[in-house]
C-alpha cells in the first residue's frame, strides 16, 4: 500500500485526526487559504467578450507568509503515492482544496487527487469520509470565487468614492462591503427611528389582590374600563380611576384553564448559535465562533458554519437512547422530532450538535468559556429531540364591586402550571409571554407567579390599587444576536459572515458596542448616509439577498460563474456612473474663465514638499483640457470659481455675474473660511502633540493652509475635533479643549484608552527577539517599528484607539515566546482569547480575510498594513 497525505486546515485538526488514520497516513495542515487575491488593484482581470458579457480572471498568489507552508506540502506531496484533500465541508473548504491541488499539481507528477469531507472529527466520520472520496465539487469553488470577485470589485470601485465626498478624520480607511454596508444601513436607520420616536406617556393600572384568610396577594391587571380597552393618558384620569375605586371589593367572576403544548427549538444553526451565546452568555459572535472552531477541531461538535437542522440517523438514534436512559421513555416523543430547514439551506450539512450526546457537559474536561458553549449546544441538541412539554394556563377575572362606582372595571391575572417537563427538563426556558418582537419578556402581561385556589363568586379584597406611570417606548438599537437574526431573515449574508460583518463594521469605526447594543458612529452615518443616497439599488437589502440567491444557483445548478458575473456587472457599471457627479454646464466654465481673465497679478507659485501650486497654471492647464475637447469635472469648476472670488479685487462684480449665471444656486459666492488665527493654533497645537501629522486627512489640511488657502467651516471643525480629542497628553488640555469646543458640535470624545495600554507597552519591552522586517510589494511589516510607533502615541497623546489596541494585543501573543514570564506579566491585560497576529484566522478587519468581505484599495496604513 502506498503512502497516503491527508491535508486538514487546521495544526489541531492535524493532530486529532492522525490519531485515527494510523501510519498508512501523513496528515499535514495548510493552515487556512494558501492562495488569495493580491492586495493591489489588478488582481481581476475583465475582458468585454460580447454585449454586456464579460470574462473574470482572478490572479492568485501564494498568501502572505504561506511560502514556508507551501514548500513543506510540496515536499510531502513528493514524498506521497496519494493526495486527499480534507478541508472544511463549505463553499470556502471547497475553493481551499481546489488552491491546494492547483498549488501542488505541478510537483505531484500525475499523483491523484482526491476530496473528503466529513462533518464531525471522530474516528468513524474521518474513516468513512476517506473509503469514500470524491472529486472537488468546481461549481461550488465558482461560487466561492465569484463571491470574492464580487467582494473585490465592489470595494475597490466604491471605496474611493466614499474617499473623494466623504471628509472625516482618516478618510482614506472608509470602505464599503455588499454585506457590511447593507448591515450599517440597518444600524442607522434603526437610529434614524429612535430619533425621531416621541415618547408618550400612560398609565398601567391594576391591583393587588388578596384572598381572604390567606397569606400573600397577587397583582391583577387593569383588562377593561366600561367595556373597553383601558387608555389613561394623564395623571388627572388615574387618579380620578383610584378614587372611584377606594373602598371597592373584587369578586371573581370566571376562572379560565387554557392547555398548551409547547415544542422544543430545533438544533442550533450558526446564527442562532451566535444568537443564543450572546442573549445567553453574552459572547460576541467572533468570540463564539473562535470557540466552537475549537468545539469541533477537538472532537466535541459537529461543523459550526451551517444554515441545516438536519439531523443525522445515527445522532437521533444515540439521542433517543440517551432521552429515554436518562430521563424515562415518556420524555421521548412518540414520533421523532423533525425540523424544516429554510429554502436556501445547504442540505448536506447537519445541525450543529455533539459528536457523542452521552458525553454531558459536566464530565467534558473543557476549558470554561468552551464549556459554556458546549453547555449551550448539548442543552439545545438534547432538548430538540425530546418530547413537548405540557402547560396549563390559569387566569382569573376579578370585577370590583362597591356601591356607586362610576365605572365598570375587569382586571385579569394569569399563572402557567407545567404539568409535564418534555424538553424544558434539559432546557429551562422562561414561561412568560414575549413582545411582538420575540427579544423581551412583555411587561404589561397580566402573568403573575402562582395563583391561589379560587372560585367563581368569591370576595377578594383589595390589597392596594395600583396606577404605574409608564412611557411608550420606540425601537432598540440592535444587539449583535437581534443584527445577525434581522439580516438571517432578510437573506444577507450565509453562516460564515455574519461574526465577521459585524467585527467589520466595528473595527473600521462605523459603529460600537454600548450596553450590548450596536450603535452607528458618526463616520458609519456618514457612509450609509452616501451609499443610500447615491447608490441605494446596490446596497439595499433586497438586492444584497438576490445576489445571494444568485450565488447559490451558481453552486447548486451549475450555472456559470461568468454570466451571473456579468449581469452583476452591467448594473454594477450603470450604478457607479450615476453616482458620479453631473458634468456641469460648459457656459458656466466660459463666464468664470472670462472673470479669471481680468486678472493682472497673480500670487507667486508656492511650493509645498515636492507639489508646486501656481493658481494661474492652474487655471491655463483647465483651459486647454477644455479647449482640447476634453470633458471638465464639477470639482474643477469649484475650483475655478473660489479662484475667482480669491482674487475679486482684481474682477470687479465677479459674485453678481456669477450670480446672473446661475453658478452658486443663489448661495453667497464669498468664500467661508475659519479664522486663520485660530487654524494657526490648531497646527502649533498638532507640533506640540506629534505624530497627528501621520493622518493623510490632517496633513492635507496642512498644506492647504500653508499654501495661502484658509479652511472651511466644516475642514476646521474636523480639525478643531482631531486636535481636542489628542491633546490629553498636554498640561493645558483642558485650556485647549475650551477655546475650540465651540467649533465642536458633537464635544469631544476622545479615545476611550484601554487601562492596560501601559501595561502591554512594558510588556513588549520584555521581547529579547524581534522578527526581522517582511517586505510584501510596496508594504513593510515591521512589528517592532509598529510597537515602537504605538509608544511613541501613547507617550504623547495617553490615548489609543481600540483598534490599535486590539492589535498592539495580536502582537504580544505572537511573541508570547521571546517574553520571559509571560504567563505571569500579562495577567490581566486582556490577552486571552485574543488570537496572534500571526493566526490568519483572525483577520477579520484586514483586507482579504479569510471570511471577510468588505475589500477596499490599498493605501498607507502605517508600518504594519492591516494593524496600523
Amino acid at each position: 500500500m502506498g503512502k497516503k497525505l491527508l491535508i486538514v486546515e487546521s495544526p489541531a485538526k492535524a493532530k486529532t485526526i492522525g490519531k485515527y488514520l494510523g501510519g498508512d497516513f501523513t496528515v499535514k495542515s495548510s493552515v487556512g487559504h494558501i492562495r488569495d487575491l493580491p492586495k493591489e488593484s489588478g488582481a481581476i482581470r475583465i475582458e468585454e467578450v460580447g454585449a454586456g458579457k464579460w470574462r473574470f480572471v482572478p490572479k492568485y498568489v501564494v498568501s502572505e507568509g504561506k511560502d514556508k507552508v507551501v514548500s513543506e506540502l510540496k515536499a510531502a506531496v513528493k514524498s506521497s503515492d496519494e493526495v486527499y484533500l480534507a478541508s472544511d465541508p463549505d463553499r470556502e473548504g471547497e475553493a481551499i482544496a481546489w488552491h491546494l491541488k492547483e498549488v501542488l499539481s505541478p510537483v505531484a507528477a500525475g499523483k491523484p487527487f482526491h476530496r473528503v469531507t466529513y462533518n464531525e472529527i471522530t474516528r468513524p466520520a474521518v474513516l468513512k469520509a476517506v473509503a469514500e472520496p470524491r472529486d472537488i465539487d468546481m461549481p461550488r469553488v465558482d461560487a466561492q470565487q465569484a463571491r470574492r470577485i464580487l467582494d473585490r470589485i465592489v470595494g475597490y470601485k466604491v471605496s474611493p468614492l466614499l474617499w473623494k465626498h466623504i471628509q472625516c478624520a482618516n478618510n482614506r480607511s472608509l470602505s464599503a462591503g455588499r454585506m457590511q454596508s447593507v448591515a450599517l444601513r440597518l444600524l442607522v436607520e434603526r437610529q434614524r427611528e429612535i430619533d425621531a420616536f416621541v415618547p408618550e406617556t400612560y398609565f398601567l393600572m391594576g391591583v393587588e389582590a388578596r384572598k381572604r384568610g390567606a397569606p400573600g396577594a397577587f397583582v391583577a391587571k387593569l383588562a377593561r374600563f366600561d367595556g373597553g380597552k383601558p387608555e389613561i393618558k394623564d395623571r388627572q384620569s388615574a387618579d380620578n380611576i383610584l378614587l372611584d375605586l377606594a373602598g371597592a371589593e373584587l369578586e371573581v367572576v370566571d376562572l379560565k384553564l387554557q392547555p398548551k403544548t409547547r415544542h422544543p427549538l430545533p438544533p442550533f444553526t450558526t446564527s442562532t448559535l451566535q444568537q443564543a451565546a450572546s442573549s445567553v452568555l453574552g459572547f460576541s459572535p467572533g468570540k463564539t465562533m473562535k470557540l466552537a472552531q475549537s468545539l469541533y477541531e477537538h472532537g466535541c461538535i459537529t461543523y459550526m458554519r451551517t444554515d441545516s437542522v438536519n439531523v443525522s440517523e445515527v445522532a437521533r438514534a444515540a439521542a433517543k437512547d440517551f432521552i429515554t436512559g436518562s430521563y424515562g421513555e415518556e420524555f421521548y416523543p412518540a414520533r421523532p422530532n423533525m425540523f424544516k430547514s429554510k429554502a436556501d439551506a445547504q442540505g448536506a450539512h447537519e445541525a450543529i450538535r455533539p459528536t457523542d450526546v452521552a458525553l454531558e457537559p459536566g464530565a467534558s474536561g473543557l476549558e470554561p468559556a468552551e464549556l459554556k458553549l458546549y453547555d449551550l449546544v448539548w442543552r439545545r441538541f438534547v432538548a430538540s429531540q425530546m418530547a413537548d412539554a405540557k402547560t396549563t394556563v390559569k387566569t382569573v377575572v376579578l370585577e370590583a364591586r362597591k356601591g356607586g362606582l362610576m365605572h365598570s372595571y375587569s382586571f385579569t391575572a394569569s399563572a402557567t402550571e407545567v404539568e409535564f417537563e418534555g424538553f424544558l427538563k434539559v432546557m429551562k426556558l422562561s414561561l412568560k409571554r414575549k413582545k411582538a418582537d420575540g427579544d423581551d419578556e412583555d411587561e404589561e402581561s397580566d402573568e403573575v407567579a402562582a395563583l391561589p385556589q379560587l372560585a367563581k363568586g368569591e370576595l377578594l379584597d383589595a390589597a392596594k390599587w395600583l396606577a404605574d406611570e409608564k412611557q411608550t417606548k420606540g425601537p432598540a438599537h440592535y444587539s449583535e444576536a437581534s443584527l445577525i437574526k434581522a439580516l438571517e431573515e432578510n437573506g444577507v449574508g450565509r453562516p460564515s459572515t455574519y461574526a465577521a460583518t459585524i467585527e467589520t463594521l466595528k473595527a473600521r469605526e462605523y459603529a460600537k458596542t454600548e450596553k450590548r447594543k450596536l450603535v452607528p458612529l458618526e463616520r458609519g452615518i456618514l457612509v450609509s448616509d452616501w451609499l443610500t443616497k447615491r447608490l441605494d439599488s446596490l446596497f439595499n437589502v433586497g438586492y444584497t439577498a438576490e445576489m445571494e440567491a444568485e450565488l447559490d444557483k451558481v453552486e447548486e445548478k451549475g450555472e456559470p460563474m461568468d454570466a451571473m458575473l456579468s449581469e452583476f456587472y452591467a448594473k454594477f457599471l450603470r450604478d457607479i456612473e450615476g453616482a458620479k457627479d453631473p458634468p456641469p454646464d460648459s457656459a458656466k466654465f466660459d463666464v468664470v474663465f472670462g472673470l479669471l481673465d481680468q486678472v493682472r497679478k497673480w500670487k507667486e507659485p508656492k511650493t509645498v514638499g515636492k507639489r508646486v501650486y501656481d493658481d494661474k497654471a492652474f487655471v491655463e492647464s483647465v483651459r486647454r483640457q477644455r479647449d482640447e475637447g476634453k470633458p471638465l469635472s464639477a470639482r474643477q469648476l469649484e475650483f475655478l470659481v473660489k479662484m475667482a472670488t480669491m482674487y475679486a479685487d482684481q474682477i470687479p462684480d465677479a459674485e453678481q455675474k456669477m450670480r446672473e449665471a446661475g453658478i452658486g444656486a443663489g448661495a453667497s459666492m464669498v468664500v467661508q473660511k475659519a479664522d486663520d488665527a485660530l487654524v494657526k493654533f490648531c497646527f502649533d497645537t498638532m507640533d506640540r502633540i506629534g505624530g497627528m501629522l501621520k493622518n493623510p486627512f490632517l496633513k492635507s489640511l496642512r498644506e492647504q493652509f500653508d499654501r495661502g488657502r484658509g479652511l472651511s467651516p466644516k475642514q476646521f471643525s474636523i480639525l478643531a475635533k482631531a486636535v481636542g480629542e489628542n491633546a490629553a497628553a498636554l498640561d493645558d488640555c483642558d485650556a485647549v479643549r475650551g477655546k475650540l469646543a465651540e467649533f465642536v458640535p458633537g464635544g469631544f470624545t476622545g479615545n476611550s484608552t484601554d487601562p492596560a495600554v501601559p501595561g502591554l507597552l512594558k510588556l513588549m519591552e520584555g521581547v529579547t527577539e524581534w522578527r526581522e522586517p517582511a517586505k510584501k510589494g510596496k508594504r513593510v511589516y515591521d512589528d517592532k517599528g509598529f510597537v515602537q510607533s504605538l509608544a511613541e502615541q501613547y507617550a504623547n497623546r495617553h490615548s489609543l484607539s481600540p483598534r490599535q489596541v486590539m492589535a498592539l494585543r495580536r502582537v504580544a501573543v505572537a511573541y508570547k515566546d521571546k517574553i520571559p514570564g509571560f504567563a505571569e506579566k500579562s495577567v490581566g491585560l486582556g490577552l486571552k482569547d485574543i488570537p496572534s497576529s500571526r493566526d490568519k484566522s483572525a483577520e477579520v478587519v484586514g483586507i482579504g480575510a479569510d471570511r471577510s468581505e468588505g475589500e477596499k484599495p490599498k493605501k498607507g496604513r502605517g508600518a504594519r498594513g492591516k494593524r496600523a
